[in-house]
C-alpha cells in the first residue's frame, strides 16, 4: 500500500518535478477555437497558449484579469480525468469538496470558506454556475461533467457581476458552443469495476445563420467498488448515469440567440460510509450504542464492520421492516433527474454598448436512499424525495466609453424546495437499543422511536441591481469598482412527523401527556415567547397545541461592494490589489427536528477580503507565474453545531461571530522545452476562530451550556494544498505522437466540524494520477492508458458523526485503471 507522503517529501517531489519539468498540461492553457472554426492541431512550440475567460463578463486573457482565478480548458479536464467536482478539487489550489452527513451532499469550501450543512435547501458559500446560470443548491451539481469548453474558479467574494452573492467565490462551467463547420467526436472508455464511459458530440451549421451542437455522455458500471464487511460478495457503487445537451446558436440581425436544453438521469448507487473505533482518534468508541453492537461489547471485541486502511471496506443495510410490517429495500441508491433550459440573447445597441438577456429554468427531482452509519444496522438510514424548481432572469448592459469599461444589470430569481425526508432508526439508541442495553432511565426504553418523517417547503425570491466599472486612469493603471444591492426573501415551513407507525406519537404522549395520533406533527415548541410554548401548556388540555409546523420568513437587504486597482508594470507583468465585501443570506436547518428552536433561522454571514497579487508571463512566453496573498475578516460564519433538545444534543446551525483567514497562493505553468509542460499550484491557509461561544455537549434541555471556541481552526480548511505534475510528448513518426503525464495532489489534515469533536478531523493525503497516450499528430485519434489514485492511497475527504451511533469516514475511491480511445470526424 502507498503510505501517506510527509510534507517535506511531497515538497521535494514537487520541486524535483519542477527541475525535470513543471506546468499545467497544454490543456490547462489552450486556445478556445473560434465559433466558426474547428479546433486545429496546436503549433509545436514551447510557448504557452492563452486561455480566454469571461470572469468579468467580457473576453479577456486569464492573465489580464486582476483577480485570482484558476482556469482549465475542457481538453485539460479530460486529460486529467476530471469527471466531477471532487476531481476538480484535486487540481484546484484552495478548493475542497467533501460529502456531508447522512445525505451525502457535496460541500464546497474555497480558501477555508464553506458551509458544512447537509440540508438539501442549504445554499453554498461557493457559487455554482452552468453557462452563466446559477445553481443555488449543491445537490443539483452532482452529475456528469462533459463537453466543456472550460471551467473558471474565481476566488474571493463575488456579486457585482454574477447572479447571486457568495462569500467564498464561484465555479463557472462553460459548455462547448456550436460551430459553423462540421465537427464530431466520440470517445469510448473501459476501466476498473466493469465501467464503460461513452462521450460524444456533433456540431455544425443547420441552416444559414443557425448552428447546432448535440453532446451526450453515459457512465455504466456492472460492479461496485465498495465491499461489504459482513456479507461476502455484496458490493456497492455501481454507476448508471446518462445526459444529453442540445444547443442552438441563431443569428438575429446583428445579435445572437443561444438556446440550451439539457437532461440528466442518475440511477447510481450511493457510497456507504465506513465505521471505525473512535478511540483511535482519542474519542469514545462510539457516540451512542446501537443494537448490533451489543454482543461485541459483551465479548470485548471490535465488530467486523470496523475498518481503517482499506479503501474498499464498508458496510450498509439492504432491507428494513417498518413499524407496519412492510419490508423495504434500503440499499443506498438514487434516482435523480435534472432538466435545464436556458436562453441567452445578446444584441449590440451601438458600437460601444450591447445588451444581454439571460434566462434560466431548472427542475430537479430526487428519490434517494442513504446509509449514514456505515454498519449492517438500521441505525440511521435515510430516504428522501426532493423537488426543486429554479427560475432566473438577468438583464445587463455592457459598454465601453474611451478608457471606461462598464457593466450594469438587474437580476431576479425564484426557487422552491419541497422535501420529504425519512430518518430510519429502529436499531439506534433512540429506537430499540435503549431496551437492549438496559438503559431503563432513557426515555426510549419503553417507547422506542423507529423512524421520523420530516416535511418542509422553502421558497426564495431574490432581486438585485449591480454595476461594475473599470477605468484606465493612465496607460497600464486601471481602477476597478463594483456595487450590488440585493433584496432576498426566504420563507420556510415544516415539521418532523410521526411516520404513521405511531412510535413517535407514543413517545411524545408518554413524555408530555399529549394525545397525538399516528402521522401527527411532533416538533416541540420550546420558544419561550411563543403562544404555544411547551412549558406553558404542560398539564393542560391544550398541550397538543405545543406540537405544530414551524414557519418563519426572513428578509435580507444588503450591499456587496468591491474596490481595486491593477497596474501593468511591463506588457508581461500585472499587479493587482482588491478589497471586497461579500455577503451570503441566512437560511434554515432542514434536519429532522425535535424542537422549534432548532429550526429558527440562522443569520447572514459577511466577509471582507483584502488581496494583492501578481500575474506574469516570463521566459519568452514559456512560463506563467501567478502569486497572491489575502486576508479575510469573516463575520457571522454559518456553522453546524449542536441544538439542545429534549432527546439530547442533535444537529443545529449557529453563527460564528468572528473568525479570520490568512493565506497565500502560487500557480506556476512552464514549458521549458518543446513538448514538455509542467505545473505547480499551492495554497497556504491559517484559519482561526476569534470569537464564538459554541454550544457544549454538556447541555441538557432546556438549559444551554457553552464553551469558548476561540482559537480553533475552521472546518475543511487544510493548512497546505499542493498539486503539481508533468506532461511530455514527442513525435515518434511524421504522423504519431507519444506522450505521458502524471500529477500529484496533496491535501493537509483538516478539522471537519469545529464544535463537535476530533472524530470529524481528516488526515493529510496524496493522490497521484498518471497517463500514457498515443495519438495522431493532427489529433484525429488518441488512445490513453490511465490510472487514478495510482498508488492506491487510503484517504477520506470527510469524517463525521453522520448518524445516531457510530463514528464514520467517507473514504475515497481505490486505484482505478482504464483505457480511453477518442476519434474526431
Amino acid at each position: 500500500m502507498f503510505t501517506q507522503m510527509p510534507k517535506p517529501k511531497l515538497a521535494a517531489l514537487l520541486a524535483s518535478t519542477a527541475s525535470v519539468a513543471m506546468l499545467a498540461t497544454p490543456a490547462l492553457a489552450q486556445d478556445t477555437a473560434p465559433e466558426d472554426e474547428p479546433a486545429t492541431a496546436p503549433a509545436r512550440t514551447n510557448s504557452l497558449d492563452t486561455i480566454v475567460v469571461t470572469a468579468q463578463k467580457r473576453q479577456q486573457s486569464a492573465n489580464d484579469v486582476g483577480i485570482t482565478l484558476s482556469a482549465f480548458s475542457g481538453d485539460s479536464l479530460v486529460d486529467r480525468g476530471v469527471q466531477d467536482a471532487g476531481d476538480l478539487a484535486l487540481i484546484t489550489p484552495g478548493l475542497t469538496v467533501s460529502d456531508t452527513g447522512p445525505t451525502g451532499l457535496p460541500v464546497y469550501t474555497l480558501r477555508g470558506v464553506g458551509f458544512q450543512d447537509y440540508s438539501t435547501a442549504a445554499a453554498s458559500t461557493v457559487g455554482l454556475y452552468f453557462d452563466g446560470i446559477s445553481v443555488p443548491y449543491t445537490v443539483m451539481s452532482r452529475g456528469a461533467v462533459f463537453d466543456l469548453q472550460r471551467v473558471e474558479v474565481l476566488k474571493g467574494p463575488q456579486g457585482d457581476l454574477y447572479g447571486r452573492n457568495t462569500t467564498a467565490g464561484q465555479i463557472n462551467y462553460i459548455s462547448n458552443q456550436p460551430t459553423e463547420t462540421l465537427d464530431a467526436n466520440i470517445s469510448l472508455g473501459l476501466s476498473s469495476f466493469e465501467t464503460l464511459d461513452v462521450n460524444g458530440h456533433v456540431s455544425g451549421a443547420i441552416a444559414d445563420g443557425v448552428r447546432g451542437r448535440l453532446a451526450f455522455t453515459t457512465t455504466q458500471s456492472g460492479k461496485g467498488w465498495q465491499k461489504s464487511l459482513t456479507r461476502d460478495g455484496d458490493t456497492l457503487g455501481r454507476q448508471n448515469v446518462y445526459a444529453v445537451r442540445g444547443l442552438l446558436s441563431i443569428d438575429v440581425g446583428e445579435g445572437q440567440l443561444d438556446l440550451k436544453a439539457q437532461y440528466l438521469r442518475d440511477q447510481s448507487e450511493n457510497k456507504a460510509n465506513t465505521t471505525y473505533n473512535g478511540t483511535l482518534v482519542g474519542d469514545e468508541e462510539f457516540a451512542l450504542p446501537y443494537v448490533q453492537l451489543f454482543p461485541y461489547l459483551v465479548a470485548g471485541e471490535d465488530p467486523p464492520w470496523y475498518s481503517t486502511g482499506d479503501n474498499q471496506a464498508a458496510d450498509w443495510s439492504t432491507t428494513w421492516t417498518d413499524g407496519l410490517g412492510v419490508t423495504r429495500n434500503v440499499t443506498p441508491r438514487r434516482d435523480n433527474e435534472l432538466i435545464n433550459l436556458a436562453a441567452q440573447f445578446e444584441y449590440p445597441l451601438s458600437d460601444d454598448i450591447s445588451i444581454t438577456s439571460l434566462t434560466g429554468y431548472d427542475k430537479f427531482d430526487r428519490v434517494e436512499y442513504g446509509d449514514a452509519d456505515g454498519a449492517p444496522s438500521v441505525d440511521s438510514n435515510t430516504y428522501q424525495e426532493s423537488a426543486i424548481e429554479v427560475f432566473s432572469q438577468e438583464l445587463r448592459l455592457n459598454g465601453e466609453f474611451g478608457r471606461l469599461n462598464w457593466v450594469a444589470g438587474l437580476y431576479y430569481s425564484w426557487d422552491s424546495v419541497d422535501e420529504y425526508y425519512k430518518l430510519i432508526m429502529p436499531d439506534s439508541f433512540y429506537g430499540n437499543a435503549a431496551f437492549v442495553f438496559g438503559a431503563v432511565d432513557a426515555p426510549f426504553y419503553n417507547t422506542p422511536v423507529l423512524a421520523l418523517d420530516t416535511d418542509y417547503y422553502q421558497e426564495t425570491t431574490s432581486k438585485a441591481a449591480f454595476v461594475h466599472l473599470e477605468y484606465e486612469v493612465l496607460d497600464g493603471l486601471r481602477l476597478i469598482g463594483g456595487l450590488r444591492y440585493t433584496d432576498e426573501k426566504r420563507t420556510w415551513t415544516g415539521c418532523t412527523d410521526d411516520t404513521g407507525d405511531g412510535s413517535l406519537a407514543a413517545f411524545i404522549n408518554g413524555q408530555f401527556g399529549a394525545t397525538l395520533s399516528a402521522g401527527d406533527c411532533a416538533t416541540i415548541d420550546d420558544i419561550p415567547t411563543s403562544d404555544t410554548y411547551i412549558f406553558d401548556l404542560l398539564g393542560t388540555p391544550d398541550v397538543n397545541q405545543a406540537f405544530h409546523d414551524y414557519t418563519q420568513t426572513i428578509r435580507m437587504k444588503r450591499w456587496m461592494y468591491k474596490l481595486g486597482m491593477d497596474y501593468r508594470i511591463t506588457p508581461d507583468v500585472l499587479t493587482y490589489a482588491t478589497f471586497s465585501h461579500g455577503v451570503k443570506s441566512g437560511g434554515f436547518n432542514g434536519a429532522a427536528s425535535n424542537t422549534t428552536s432548532q429550526l429558527e433561522a440562522y443569520e447572514p454571514e459577511t466577509l471582507d477580503s483584502y488581496e494583492v497579487g501578481l500575474k506574469s508571463t516570463l521566459l519568452n512566453d514559456s512560463m506563467q507565474l501567478n502569486l497572491s496573498a489575502f486576508y479575510y475578516d469573516y463575520r457571522n460564519k454559518q456553522e453546524p453545531g449542536l441544538a439542545v433538545s429534549f432527546v439530547g444534543n442533535i444537529s443545529g446551525i449557529d453563527n460564528v461571530p468572528k473568525s479570520e483567514i490568512i493565506g497565500a497562493e502560487i500557480d506556476m505553468q512552464w514549458s521549458p522545452t518543446y513538448g514538455l509542460n509542467l505545473f505547480l499550484g499551492a495554497t497556504y491557509l491559517h484559519t482561526e476562530i476569534k470569537e464564538w461561544d459554541a454550544v457544549s455537549n454538556a447541555s441538557v434541555w432546556p438549559n444551554v451550556v457553552t464553551f469558548d471556541a476561540s482559537g480553533l481552526p475552521l472546518a475543511q480548511a487544510p493548512q497546505w494544498q499542493l498539486n503539481g505534475g508533468v506532461d511530455y510528448n514527442f513525435e515518434v513518426s511524421n504522423s504519431l505522437l507519444l506522450g505521458f503525464g502524471f500529477d500529484a495532489n496533496y491535501k493537509d489534515d483538516t478539522s471537519g466540524n469545529v464544535a463537535r469533536g476530533v472524530y470529524a478531523d481528516t488526515e493529510a493525503y496524496t493522490v497521484v494520477n498518471a497517463r500514457l497516450y498515443l495519438g495522431d499528430i493532427d489529433e484525429a485519434w488518441k488512445v490513453t492508458l490511465w490510472s487514478k489514485n495510482l498508488f492506491d492511497e487510503y484517504y477520506y475527504p470527510a469524517a463525521l458523526y453522520a448518524g445516531n451511533g457510530p463514528y464514520v469516514r467517507s473514504v475515497g475511491k481505490p486505484r482505478t485503471v482504464g483505457v480511453t480511445a477518442s476519434f474526431d470526424f
